[in-house]
């Protein structure tokens, strides 16, 4: 006779509560400094340090929906470069997947209503970002959810959209393995 024992970290559905929690802390204190943007070390975010990250503008509304949600963590890491360029890495922990895949995603895609494009480069499969403007006052954006963590990466200025492709893309590695 055999037994199978199976055993699950996760929910059951998109919905479903539970599954791995990373640190965010540690996740972001993992990257390096991309190209020749420097930086702080990560800090934990409140609602409104957490939606100064996602957007980097002082947004009421938003602030109270991240503060409603409750995130039971989150941090934010921020790297500057001369010519106003600025790079945003955002790790933040929710109750469900589909939180977590709907908070970033409808932050980075509100540059949309700024007159910007969906954005997914093909070495971001599965991501939802989007940009606006050119390549001196560009903003970028680009999230993604391993779990019930919520991955994202933005920046403003003359910032090679590699820079965040890379970024996400290593947040993703990192978090990918705490969570096995």
């Amino acid at each position: 006779m055999a037994v199978v024992v199976v055993a699950g970290c996760g929910p059951l559905d998109a919905t479903g509560s539970g599954g791995t929690e990373v640190d965010p802390i540690k996740v972001l204190g993992i990257l390096p400094s991309p190209d020749d943007l420097r930086g702080q070390p990560a800090t934990v975010a409140d609602a409104t340090q957490l939606q100064d990250g996602f957007t980097g503008d002082r947004d009421p509304r938003v602030a109270t929906r991240i503060a409603q949600l409750k995130p039971p963590a989150a941090a934010v890491r921020t790297w500057t470069a001369s010519g106003g360029r600025t790079l945003v890495a955002v790790v933040s922990v929710w109750d469900s997947h589909l939180t977590a895949v709907g908070v970033g995603g409808d932050v980075a895609t509100m540059l949309t209503d700024r007159g910007g494009a969906a954005w997914t480069p093909d070495n971001a499969r599965g991501s939802r970002g989007a940009r606006v403007g050119t390549n001196g006052d560009q903003e970028m954006r680009l999230s993604y959810a391993v779990g019930r963590n919520s991955l994202y990466v933005r920046s403003e200025g003359p910032v090679d959209p590699d820079v965040l492709v890379r970024t996400l893309n290593r947040l993703e590695k990192v978090v990918e393995a705490e969570i096995d």
